[in-house]
C-alpha cells in the first residue's frame, strides 16, 4: 500500500484495479454490478460525457445521487478529474430538496436504479442513460484563481442540531483521512463491504467507501435501507463488513441465529444501548464503534481485532495523527475523569465552511489553539479511550448541578420496555430549565409515561428526572440515519408549571 500523503485519486484508482484484478472485486447495487478491475473505460465515459456538455475542468457541479454503482462511478470520474464539486443526497421523500449554492454551474443528477418510470436500462458506457445535466439558476461564478475551483469536495453537515453548513475538503485531504482508517477498521481486498449509509454524508463516504474502495474490496450499495431490503441484501451479498447507522442496527437485532459471514460491523452517530450493543456482537460478532464528523472525518474507532475493554461505551483511541484535547467544564480539574468539551487537531481535516457565495466562514478551528471545537463532550480514558457524552449544547444545569442529557437517555433505554429515548430541553421548572423525554417501546409492551419516570427516581438523581416523558411509535431520523432532534425540540411539550412535576406527567403521542 502506498503512504497516505502519497495517494491522489488517479493513483488510487490505478491501485485499486491493479488489486481487484487478483481478488475478483466488484462494486454492485443490487441492479448493476462492475468489476473494479473494469471501472477505467466507465470513468472514461463519464469524462467524455462531461466534456462533450461543455463541463470545464474549473466548473463547480453538484452530484446529487442515492447508493448506486453510476453514483459512484461518477464520484470517482469527478475526484479523477480534479473537479470541484459539492456532493449532496438526491432529493427525495426523506431528503428534500435544498436550494444550491450559486457559485455551482452545473447539477448533475444521477437516476435511481429505484426510481419509478425510469428511461429504458442502463449502459456503464453510456452516461446519458443515467446522468442528467442541468445549468445552476442564478449561477454567480467565483473569481478566477480561488482555490475552491479545483481540487475541493463540499459536503453538507446534517443539521441535526442546527442549520446544515457547507464544509470544504480537499481530495487529497479526503483520501487521506480514508486511508488512515484502513488499518483500524481491519479492511482488506477479501472483504464484501455494505454500506446502507449515505455516501453523500462523510460516514459512508470516508469511513466507508472510500477505504474498503482503497483495499480492493467488494463493495455492496444500499439505497433507501431499510430492515427489509437490508435482510434481503444481507442474504445475497454474505457481507463481512457492514457499516451501520445506531438505528438500522437496533432494527436488525431481532432474534435470529448469530451470521458467520460476518467479521465485524461498524457503527456511528447515536450510541448504542448497552444492552443493544451485546445483541449486536452477538449477531455480528465484532461490533467497531466510530467517531467523526463531516469536518474532521474519521476521528476515533475501536480496534476491530480487540476483544477486551470498555467497548460497548467508547469509541476507541485517535487515529494516527489525531490530538484529542479535552477543555474541563467550570469547576472540575483537568485530568480527574470528568467530562471537557472536547477539541480535535487533524492531519487531514477540512479547510473551512463556506456560504451560498463561496465566501469562508468562520472556521471554528481557529477559534481555540487546542484545535477544532467539536461541540461534543467527552471523557478520556487513562488508556487513551475516549468516552464521548453528548453534544455540549446537550447538556443543562439543574439545582446547580451538570446533567448529561445523553446519560439520561441510557438510564430510561435501561428500563423494562423501553426501546429508544431521546431527550431535549424545553421550558422551566424550579430546578431550572426543563427536561422532556422521548421513548419508543418495543416490540409488544406497554409502557406509560407515570410508570416511566417513577422508574426513572430510582435509577437517577432528582434533579435528573425527566420532568415530561412523551411515548412515540418511533423517533424521527434525518436522512443520514442520525437523531433528528430539532423536530424534537419542536415537539416537546413545556413541563406543565414552574414547579416540580408529578410522577404522573406525561403524554402520548401518535
Amino acid at each position: 500500500m502506498l503512504p497516505v500523503n502519497a495517494r491522489t485519486p488517479k493513483t488510487l484508482i490505478s491501485s485499486v484495479i491493479h488489486a481487484a484484478r487478483r481478488q475478483g472485486s466488484t462494486l454492485s447495487d443490487g441492479t448493476l454490478q462492475v468489476d473494479w478491475a473494469t471501472i477505467d473505460s466507465a470513468l472514461a465515459a463519464i469524462e467524455a460525457f462531461l466534456g462533450e456538455h461543455g463541463i470545464a475542468a474549473d466548473d463547480m457541479l453538484a452530484l446529487e445521487s442515492v447508493n448506486s454503482v453510476p453514483g459512484a462511478l461518477t464520484l470517482l470520474a469527478l475526484l479523477s478529474r480534479g473537479a470541484s464539486f459539492a456532493f449532496l443526497p438526491a432529493p427525495g421523500p426523506t431528503a428534500p430538496a435544498q436550494p444550491l449554492p450559486r457559485f455551482l454551474r452545473h447539477r448533475i443528477s444521477v437516476r435511481s436504479p429505484l426510481a419509478e418510470g425510469r428511461r429504458g436500462p442502463v449502459s456503464l458506457l453510456r452516461p446519458e442513460t443515467f446522468l442528467e445535466l442541468r445549468a445552476v439558476e442564478d449561477h454567480r461564478p467565483l473569481p478566477e484563481g480561488s482555490p475552491l475551483r479545483r481540487g475541493r469536495l463540499l459536503l453538507r453537515t446534517s443539521g441535526s442540531l442546527d442549520s446544515p453548513k457547507l464544509v470544504v475538503h480537499t481530495h487529497e485531504g479526503l483520501l487521506g483521512n480514508a486511508l488512515n482508517a484502513v488499518e483500524r477498521l481491519a479492511l482488506d481486498v477479501a472483504d464484501r463491504v455494505l454500506i446502507p449509509v449515505p455516501l453523500a454524508h462523510m460516514y459512508g463516504l470516508g469511513a466507508g467507501f472510500l477505504p474498503a474502495m482503497s483495499v480492493g474490496a467488494s463493495v455492496e450499495l444500499l439505497e433507501g435501507a431499510n430492515l427489509l431490503r437490508y435482510m434481503e441484501r444481507e442474504r445475497s451479498f454474505r457481507p463481512t463488513v457492514a457499516f451501520l447507522s445506531p438505528n438500522l442496527c437496533a432494527m436488525l437485532l431481532r432474534p435470529r441465529d448469530a451470521l458467520g459471514h460476518y467479521r465485524h460491523v461498524v457503527v456511528a452517530g447515536d450510541k448504542l444501548s448497552p444492552e443493544a450493543f451485546e445483541k449486536a456482537e452477538a449477531l455480528f460478532r465484532r461490533v467497531v464503534n466510530l467517531y467523526g464528523s463531516t469536518e474532521m472525518g474519521v476521528i476515533c474507532a475501536a480496534d476491530a481485532r480487540e476483544t477486551e475493554g470498555p467497548r460497548a461505551t467508547t469509541v476507541g483511541r485517535p487515529l494516527p495523527g489525531v490530538t484529542l484535547h479535552l477543555e474541563p467544564q467550570p469547576g472540575s480539574a483537568e485530568g480527574d475523569g470528568s467530562p471537557g468539551d472536547l477539541f480535535c487537531a487533524h492531519p487531514y481535516g477540512f479547510e473551512g465552511y463556506v456560504d451560498s457565495d463561496g465566501e469562508p466562514l468562520s472556521r471554528a478551528a481557529d477559534a481555540q489553539a487546542g484545535g477544532y471545537a467539536t461541540r461534543d463532550l467527552g471523557r478520556l480514558h487513562p488508556d487513551g479511550l475516549l468516552e464521548v457524552l453528548g453534544r455540549g449544547d446537550h447538556a443543562v444545569k439543574r439545582d446547580g448541578r451538570l446533567v448529561m442529557l445523553a446519560e439520561v437517555e441510557r438510564a430510561l433505554e435501561r428500563l423494562a420496555g423501553v426501546e429508544r429515548a431521546a431527550v431535549v430541553v424545553a421550558g422551566e421548572t424550579r430546578r431550572g430549565r426543563g427536561i422532556v423525554a422521548f421513548c419508543t417501546p418495543r416490540a409488544g409492551v406497554e409502557i406509560e409515561p407515570g410508570g416511566l419516570r417513577r422508574a426513572c427516581q430510582g435509577a437517577l438523581p432528582a434533579y435528573a428526572v425527566p420532568d415530561e416523558i412523551c411515548l412515540l411509535p418511533s423517533l424521527p431520523l434525518l436522512p443520514s440515519g442520525k437523531l433528528d432532534r430539532r423536530a424534537l425540540q419542536r415537539a416537546a411539550p413545556a413541563p406543565h408549571s414552574p414547579h416540580e412535576a408529578s410522577p404522573d406527567h406525561g403524554h402520548r403521542q401518535s
